[in-house]
């Protein structure tokens, strides 16, 4: 009998043992599955400043309000893209905003729908034998010139009021004129001899 108690006393003071040892950790809450990140909103890109910039990297490519132009914007009828100097120069534009030229949507439109299309923000830019003109100035905004034929200065046409877009399209120009890329590209598609280089304002 006296065994028997003491067995029972033994296995009462192991088990209060085993408790105080395991007691903190049952205090823990039950794991819930799931990431902890779960809950946390993802953050949003920061803007560039621009609207324009902004909608251009969200879709992921340009759309050009174009006008054919022979050696600046031509459309070949088989393949229904575009090729020329302006063509080339809006490829460097799109890849220092980083979208693919090949995904550029192009939208044929008449000179005077071009600068409508620029206000109500269906098109990014303009191009195509786009000459600075007062009238197009007041508009629309204008980064270049980029070329001067005659006498004639041509320039991108830009939605108004976004002054980043313009800055950074004007960077562009200059670079391509700095490095040697504007005489090249003007040599490939518009002959030789080469002009002198215009200044971008």
């Amino acid at each position: 009998m006296l065994l028997l108690v003491l067995a029972v006393a033994a296995l009462w003071v192991l088990g209060r043992a085993v408790d105080g040892i395991t007691a903190p950790f049952r205090d823990h809450p039950v794991p819930v599955a799931g990431s902890p990140f779960d809950t946390v909103a993802p953050a949003r890109p920061a803007s560039s400043g621009s609207p324009a910039i902004d909608r251009i990297v969200g879709r992921g490519k340009i759309i050009v309000a174009i006008q054919e132009a022979p050696g600046l914007a031509q459309r070949s009828p088989s393949t229904g893209g575009y090729t020329g100097f302006d063509i080339a120069m809006l490829d460097l534009i799109a890849h220092d905003l980083g979208v693919d030229p090949a995904r550029t949507s192009f939208k044929p439109l008449a000179s005077g729908s071009r600068e409508a299309a620029l206000g109500r923000g269906e098109a990014d830019l303009a191009l195509g034998g786009y000459q600075i003109t007062a009238a197009h100035s007041t508009n629309v905004d204008v980064a270049g010139p980029y070329l001067v034929l005659g006498g004639t200065e041509y320039g991108i046409g830009l939605p108004p009021g976004d002054p980043v877009l313009r800055e950074r399209v004007t960077a562009v120009l200059r670079r391509a004129i700095d490095d040697g890329t504007w005489a090249r590209l003007y040599t490939e598609y518009l002959g030789t001899p080469v002009p002198r280089s215009p200044v971008p304002r």
